[in-house]
């Protein structure tokens, strides 16, 4: 028994020694936090595509990359020469069917007339068994198709009519409603507001005018003046009342009246027919001998063809307006996609825009640190191009889906950026930083060396040589957060 008492003597005193000479560890309150590394790259947070509506050749374009742009800035110009050869013939077409609808009201007398095959047989009617009459006429009176000034005379006695009108596109031009315009576009937006009052002057001319009209956002401004007294075609300058100079153009009558004619000679003209002169409607014009074959009449066919050349005229406009690239959005252009000269067809990309809606970040974090990420988490990271540049954010998201592309999987966690954001922060800048996964306030501490595990168990030992077990809560490489199992101030030895 003394034997034993000496030898448990010994095992103490040997461990109390070496108890003195181990590192000792005081249990302190303070605040303590986890985070997982990651690196990745600012993108904007909104970079809509700008593409073409229509199929055309991109001729030039108003803004380079980096400028701002507004929404429904136009940025790019395209042309289709097939579609302008289509609006130039529609618009022709337009004044030889309004030629054709007046024509068949400048009649004065209608005859009537068997109507034949071309065998020279007469036709009969198959229910009736009648002939079929049909109306023509060899004299025509040119009458005034509506009331209105005088703006232009093409005729005179003697003249062939139908070389007149193929001349002018009309024997005598009508002003119907006492106005005239002036049509006016640039390549940027003319700042001119519908209804403002503008100052429209020329040779011998200067008066006020109103913006009746806006076309292609903003870039064509129609003007209007409430007088008919200048001459057509006069040229003229338009200024707002600051008198800034927005466009130039060639004063029109804003709603004129083609009064036509078809071939023959003409015999006379009425002596009130003369620039100034106002006409009612039905006044006699000239009277023109038809000398050729008799001609037939189909109003009804007339108005239809008119009214088709109207419809399909409008569509093709559409389509030119088309023709004007604008920008979606506000923002800053990030990318041009073609080169002047390209044939693009729509649905083609033709440039980016950044818009102004803020950055948003991608970080890339190891597989073995994202089950700790959750959105809602922050973050604080670096810029690596600009050192004086600290930026913070929210975790948004994460990939459902890895990267395997290397030897290390990584997940990309979207983060959303708070605060100001520096003015040189750009788009595809790399970026590193820490995500707060965990944090503890008021906490009590231990170095991570001073605690050890058994098992699924933690303990320390106590200064006594006792080892006591212990809850852990936020771990670090160089700190531990004791849950339970210690107070502020033991010490613990290691």
């Amino acid at each position: 028994m003394k034997k034993k008492m000496i030898c448990l003597t010994a095992a103490l005193l040997i461990g109390l020694a070496a108890a003195a000479q181990a590192d000792t560890a005081r249990v302190t309150s303070g605040a303590i936090s986890k985070t997982v590394y990651g690196s990745g790259e600012i993108q904007p947070a909104s970079q809509p595509g700008v593409y073409a509506r229509i199929d055309a050749e991109v001729v030039e374009w108003y803004v380079e990359l980096g400028d701002t742009v507004r929404a429904g800035d136009v940025i790019m110009k395209l042309e289709n020469d097939d579609l302008a050869a289509e609006v130039a013939q529609l618009e022709y077409d337009i004044q030889m069917t309004q030629h054709d609808v007046l024509y068949t009201k400048t009649h004065q007398q209608r005859l009537t007339k068997p109507l034949r095959d071309e065998e020279g047989k007469i036709r009969f009617d198959v229910n009736t068994k009648e002939p079929i009459m049909v109306e023509y006429s060899n004299e025509i009176t040119i009458r005034s198709p509506g009331d209105g000034r005088v703006m232009a005379v093409y005729i005179r006695a003697g003249d062939d009519a139908l070389a007149q009108y193929r001349e002018h596109g009309c024997v005598v031009m009508l002003s119907t409603d006492g106005r005239m315009k002036v049509e006016i576009e640039g390549r940027d937006p003319l700042g001119l507001e519908l209804d403002e009052t503008v100052m429209v002057t020329g040779d011998g001319i200067s008066i006020a005018g109103k913006v009746v009209d806006l076309k292609r956002y903003g870039t064509q401004a129609v003007i209007q003046v409430n007088t008919d007294d200048y001459p057509m075609d006069a040229p003229v300058e338009v200024t707002t009342l600051k008198g800034v100079t927005v466009g130039s153009g060639l004063l029109e009558i804003n709603k004129p009246l083609a009064v036509s004619a078809y071939g023959g000679t003409v015999k006379g003209v009425e002596w009130n027919v003369r620039v100034g002169q106002y006409l009612k409607r039905y006044d006699v014009v000239a009277r023109i001998d038809w000398d050729q074959t008799p001609l037939y009449y189909d109003n009804d066919k007339v108005l239809r063809e008119h009214a088709k050349v109207q419809i399909a005229l409008e569509k093709a406009k559409e389509k030119q307006e088309q023709l004007a690239i604008v920008a979606p959005c506000d923002g800053r252009l990030a990318s041009i996609d073609v080169e002047k000269g390209d044939s693009v067809t729509s649905g083609t990309k033709v440039m980016s825009i950044v818009e102004d809606a803020g950055m948003e970040l991608i970080l890339h974090i190891d597989e073995l640190d994202i089950p700790l990420v959750q959105p809602g988490q922050q973050v604080t990271l670096s810029v690596d191009a600009l050192s004086d540049v600290t930026l913070t954010g929210v975790v948004e998201k994460i990939a459902p889906l890895g990267n395997t592309e290397t030897s290390v999987t990584t997940y990309d966690v979207y983060v959303t950026l708070t605060g100001d954001v520096d003015s040189r922060v750009l788009g595809g800048m790399n970026v590193s930083g820490n995500i707060l996964v965990s944090a503890g306030v008021n906490a009590l501490l231990l170095p991570s060396e001073a605690v050890f595990e058994n098992g699924k168990d933690w303990y320390v030992q106590m200064q006594s040589g006792e080892y006591r077990q212990i809850e852990l809560g936020v771990t670090t490489d160089s700190q531990v957060q004791i849950l339970s199992g210690l107070s502020e101030g033991e010490i613990v030895v290691y």
